[in-house]
């Protein structure tokens, strides 16, 4: 297991009471928001750990907004090489 699952298994499984999945709804919305690719509540906040999860969901997005910056990009550095 790796990622998201991994996580919400640790969490399932914790020792400690106070940090395990207060009932199975709990347990059940975090696998449902790993199927939907979205943030996990079981694994630590991170601006990238975020990030990562828009650009899945959105992987179209990203993908035309990338070709778009790197169409001006090139455009940019051959007008500047031609000029």
């Amino acid at each position: 297991m790796r990622g998201d699952l991994d996580w919400i298994v640790m969490k399932a499984l914790e020792k400690d009471r106070t940090r395990r999945y207060e009932t199975a709804n709990g347990l059940a919305a975090d696998i449902q928001r790993h199927l939907d690719n979205e943030p996990v509540t079981a694994c630590p906040p991170g601006n990238l750990y975020r990030f990562r999860k828009l650009v899945q969901r959105n992987k179209l997005v990203f993908v035309a907004a990338s070709a778009v910056v790197a169409a001006l990009l090139i455009g940019l550095g051959l007008s500047t090489w031609l000029l």
